[in-house]
């Protein structure tokens, strides 16, 4: 065969063969072109699927949390109710002991300070009686000592008896002299041991100055009498009884008379503690 034979030869295959796929395509591109659609469809429809099941999840996912966290927020808040609840009581309490604890600290310092002042007042009780004793010791020292010199006691005072007689200035002085005085007679009770010596005794009572204005020798005036009825009567033989005795032949509380400061008797000197 020659060239031109040839190649018209190969042109008829070669057009057969187009001929023969453009037959082909002819033939398959109507079927193509109809799912297509289809195809798309059902692609939208498993994404719209997918994310229809994503949203799903995410809300069931969300309500979950939201549930979770509405659980939470309750027994968060019950906690805290009873926390608060607990924490009142517990203050209440803690409120109630502090008040206990004050008062039972007030009580115990009002006992303290009534302590504190009874220990003082004890101190100074126990100080005075300490002193009191010291007078006490230093007194019966001296009424000892007076006592041996013939003093004797009573009623805080101690006396003494003479046992020689004189006029009544003398007698004062001799009193003086033993830094002491005639007696002055302040009640009945000294009135009624002075009278149970049983001597006639001068005693510190004059009116002297002033006749009629009875005064004792510490120029206190006369209050209390014991005087023998009618005395005074200044009725002695020179007619001034100015000086005061007590007898011994009358009865206690009416044993005074008065008569001469000249008159020689016994004297009685007091002196006071």
């Amino acid at each position: 065969m020659d060239q031109e034979t040839s190649t018209q030869v190969k042109h008829t295959h070669t057009d057969t063969h187009t001929k023969h796929n453009s037959t082909l395509y002819v033939s398959t591109e109507p079927d193509s072109s109809g799912k297509r659609p289809f195809l798309v469809a059902a692609v939208c429809l498993g994404l719209l699927c997918v994310l229809l099941a994503g949203i799903i999840g995410l809300s069931v996912y969300y309500n979950r949390a939201i549930k979770d966290s509405e659980d939470k927020r309750n027994n968060l808040s019950q906690s805290c109710s009873l926390y608060k609840t607990n924490t009142t009581a517990e203050r209440g309490q803690l409120q109630t002991r502090y008040n206990n604890l004050t008062e039972e600290r007030d009580q115990l310092q009002t006992r303290y300070n009534n302590l504190t002042e009874e220990r003082d007042q004890l101190q100074t009780r126990y100080n005075n009686l300490t002193k009191e004793k010291g007078h006490i010791q230093a007194k019966l020292y001296l009424i000892e000592q007076h006592c041996q010199e013939g003093w004797r006691y009573f009623d805080s005072s101690l006396y003494f008896l003479s046992s020689e007689k004189k006029t009544w200035k003398e007698s004062r002085q001799d009193c003086l002299d033993r830094g002491a005085d005639l007696v002055i007679i302040n009640s009945k009770e000294e009135q009624t041991f002075l009278f149970n010596l049983k001597k006639r005794v001068w005693i510190g009572l004059t009116d002297s100055v002033n006749e009629g204005t009875w005064k004792w020798v510490d120029d206190t005036p006369l209050t209390t009498r014991y005087w023998h009825k009618p005395q005074p009567d200044n009725a002695g033989h020179t007619g001034n009884e100015d000086c005061v005795e007590i007898r011994t032949d009358q009865r206690p509380l009416e044993a005074w008379n008065d008569m001469s400061c000249d008159s020689k008797l016994n004297w009685i000197c007091e002196k006071a503690f």
